[in-house]
C-alpha cells in the first residue's frame, strides 16, 4: 500500500482558545485525528445540487463492499470528519458546535475555537482554493489514498440550499468553474491518481471511481503491465 503522509502542503496545529494566533504543532495528530488508521478510503461530500444523486451512485458502488470514512463540507449526515474553509463564518461555527462530539472538526482559519484542529499551509500564505481542495489535502495528510469527491462537480449548478439563500448572498450565484484551475493543477501532480469524483467537471478531470481502483487493483491491462500485481 502506497503511503504519502509526508511531503504534503498542509500540517495540523492545535487551537488554543486563549491565544488567537497560537499555532503549536499537533505532534500526535494521526492518533487523534484518524481513530481507525487502516481505513484507506475517504468520501468527501460537498453541497452541490446533485449531491444526493452522487451519494446514491456511491452507495450502489461501494456500500457494504468497502470500509470508508466520510468528511462533509457544509452537509449533515453520519460522518467522521467535518471541514470548513470558511470556518470563521457564523453558520460554519454553528455546524461545528452542533456536530456530535466524536466528529473531528477541521478548519484553516485562526481563532476558530469551535473546531478541533487547524491546518496550515507549509511555507505559504493563506488558502486560495475551495473547501473541497482543503479536504483533499487533509485526507492526504491523514494517509487516505483513495479520495472520492461527492457533490463537488465544480460547475455552475449551485448549492442544494440555493432556494433558501437571500438574493445578495455571496453563494446565491456562485460559479465554481472559477476554481477549476486549482483542480487541474492537482490533477497534473502525482497526488492526482489518489482522487476520483462522482460527477461534473471534477469527474471529467480525475475520472470516476471503480471497485478496482478502490481496491488498489489494475483497472486495465496497461496498468497491470506497468504496476504489476499488488
Amino acid at each position: 500500500m502506497h503511503k504519502i503522509i509526508s511531503n504534503n502542503t498542509v500540517f495540523p496545529v492545535e487551537i488554543v482558545k486563549t491565544d488567537f494566533y497560537a499555532m503549536p504543532i499537533m505532534e500526535d495528530y494521526m492518533t487523534r485525528l484518524k481513530p481507525k488508521p487502516d481505513k484507506d478510503i475517504l468520501l468527501i461530500v460537498g453541497d452541490s445540487t446533485g449531491v444526493l444523486k452522487d451519494l446514491e451512485e456511491w452507495y450502489k458502488l461501494a456500500e457494504g463492499v468497502f470500509q470508508y470514512d466520510t468528511m462533509a463540507l457544509n452537509y449533515s449526515h453520519k460522518i467522521q470528519h467535518y471541514a470548513a474553509g470558511d470556518a470563521h463564518m457564523p453558520d460554519m461555527q454553528k455546524v461545528a458546535r452542533d456536530a456530535p462530539e466524536e466528529v473531528i472538526k477541521h478548519c484553516w482559519n485562526p481563532g476558530c475555537t469551535g473546531f478541533d484542529v487547524r491546518w496550515v499551509r507549509n511555507g505559504r500564505g493563506g488558502w486560495n482554493g475551495t473547501t473541497a481542495n482543503l479536504a483533499v489535502k487533509i485526507g492526504l495528510a491523514l494517509d487516505y489514498t483513495r479520495l472520492v469527491l461527492v457533490g463537488c462537480p465544480m460547475d455552475n449548478s449551485g448549492n442544494w440550499y440555493k432556494p433558501q439563500l437571500q438574493a445578495d448572498d455571496i453563494k446565491a450565484n456562485k460559479d465554481h468553474r472559477n476554481h477549476m484551475w486549482k483542480w487541474t493543477e492537482m490533477a497534473t501532480r502525482p497526488i492526482g491518481r489518489f482522487i476520483r469524483s462522482m460527477s461534473g467537471n471534477t469527474a471529467d478531470l480525475f475520472g470516476r471511481p471503480t471497485r478496482e481502483w478502490l481496491n488498489h487493483e489494475p483497472e486495465n491491462i496497461y496498468e497491470e503491465e506497468y504496476y504489476g500485481p499488488n
